[in-house]
């Protein structure tokens, strides 16, 4: 029991952590529940703009799963058709293992985090891709 306390604390203050220099973002949606958050964060600009809402609009609750799949959405739009075969399969391996990483875990927090978890993974490789189409290629 010790030890969940414990996890749960690390795993909080992990979430609440913010770089030296860095304002804690605040969350933008100030009127409405979690259904505007969802909208905000469809209707943000970028993948990396999606994850800075999700991350200050966060209950730490089962409620993040909803929005933590729409950041997914968001994100997957970027890099989803550009995958082979094997790195969908990847791509989506990295995904289960997030929403099953505390499976034998019972409360909302511990959704909270495998949700965070899977927009993190669909966030790096939106950002991957970017990259990768940010480099200039050579002149034929």
């Amino acid at each position: 029991m010790l030890v969940r306390v414990f996890l749960a604390f690390q795993a909080i203050m992990l979430l609440m952590s913010v770089a030296p220099g860095d304002e804690p973002k605040q969350c933008l949606v100030t009127e409405g529940g979690l259904d505007d958050i969802e909208v905000a964060i469809e209707k943000a600009a970028s993948c990396e703009k999606s994850m800075e809402t999700f991350q200050a609009c966060a209950f730490a609750a089962s409620g993040d799963v909803q929005l933590g799949e729409a950041v997914i959405r968001k994100c997957e739009s970027d890099f989803l058709n550009k995958l082979s075969g094997s790195e969908e399969r990847t791509y989506h391996q990295k995904l289960k293992r997030c929403w099953q990483k505390y499976r034998r875990e019972s409360g909302s927090l511990y959704r909270s985090f495998e949700a965070m978890c899977a927009a993190g993974v669909a966030q790096a490789y939106s950002r991957r891709f970017s990259k990768a189409g940010d480099r200039k290629r050579p002149d034929k």
